[in-house]
């Protein structure tokens, strides 16, 4: 009886805040516009080729109001994302007051398990009652991965209020220290991630490791999180990354570290390399071709061919300059 009464309770919460109708799909990449070159990242053993490697890993596409925001890869073991892509292009000015303590986030109902018989709802997934209804000791809450401070607009920041999105951040850590670190990379982007009409686009991870304790007995608190981007800066590629441990630590300021050293700081951390981003966002023809279109091309779609075209300009110029002066010299 006490399991069906707090069943009833839990399910309650959920209904009290409207559920975020998203879809799970068998490749991450079918989610939408939100991997660098459409490839997804790589962690061996979790994802390869855009598909889960064993059935501990849900591939959310996070859909609000009919349209698809951001893609999720979520444990369901430990009831926390291992990462959430997203696609950043600036942020909106916002009045609301969304993600604050004590708001009830959105779960996803596709995750619970379907059938005739009565079972124990939120079996895969966080729920609010794992954070508030009882005082968790470890005084955490959760914490966006796709953060509402780096939503394009208003109905975007309500997407990312969804528990499959957040994993459970201590409370000074969240507002002190990661704040620092979306505040920060989001400046960073906001710089030098501009296309060629000087619009702004990054493709961004954000991620967490998880732990050995758990909140409520349930839901993996994280030892660290994590975040990369990778994007255009007009005729090259750009990147930068940072982690943290999910502990309380006083600074006013960071410097992002650059994308090797965060691929190499979680290949430690998982046992293998990961790849974040294809070819690990380095320059090349082929990846410089979706700055510019065909008519826009001429000779900026590589700066190689931009020096390549000016120094054949200069050996023409030249070889005519001579030519002009021997015949200035014949004529004497």
């Amino acid at each position: 009886m006490q399991l069906f009464v707090g069943s009833v309770i839990c399910v309650l919460l959920s209904l009290s805040f409207p559920g975020i109708v998203s879809k799970l799909e068998n490749n991450i990449t079918q989610c939408g516009d939100f991997f660098f070159q459409g490839k997804a990242p790589v962690f061996p053993d979790i994802l390869n080729d855009s598909i889960t490697q064993n059935d501990s890993y849900e591939i959310i596409c996070q859909t609000y109001k009919n349209k698809s925001r951001f893609a999720t890869l979520y444990n369901t073991t430990n009831k926390i994302p291992v990462f959430s892509a997203y696609k950043y292009t600036g942020t909106y000015q916002t009045t609301n007051r969304l993600g604050q303590m004590g708001q009830l986030w959105m779960t996803e109902s596709q995750l619970e398990p379907s059938g005739a018989e009565m079972s124990e709802p939120f079996v895969k997934q966080a729920r609010n009652q794992d954070y508030w209804i009882k005082k968790n000791v470890y005084t955490c809450t959760p914490g966006a991965l796709f953060p509402i401070s780096h939503a394009a607009d208003n109905e975007t920041a309500e997407s990312t209020l969804t528990l499959t999105n957040s994993v459970p951040l201590k409370d000074d850590f969240r507002e002190g220290l990661w704040s620092l670190v979306e505040n920060t990379t989001k400046e960073d982007m906001d710089i030098n991630c501009r296309d060629n009409n000087n619009n702004i686009v990054a493709y961004v991870l954000t991620g967490a490791i998880a732990g050995n304790n758990k909140m409520n007995n349930r839901v993996n608190i994280p030892t660290l999180v994590w975040t990369a981007f990778c994007c255009f800066n007009k005729e090259t590629l750009y990147s930068r990354g940072f982690w943290a441990e999910n502990k309380p630590e006083k600074k006013t300021e960071i410097k992002l570290k650059s994308l090797k050293v965060v691929q190499e700081y979680l290949k430690k951390k998982f046992g293998k390399p990961v790849e974040l981003f294809s070819n690990n966002c380095s320059v090349n023809a082929s990846q410089l071709k979706p700055i510019l279109n065909e008519s826009q091309c001429h000779n900026k779609c590589h700066p190689l061919l931009q020096y390549v075209t000016e120094f054949i300009h200069y050996i023409l110029n030249d070889i005519i300059l001579q030519g002009i002066s021997n015949m200035l010299v014949s004529t004497e």
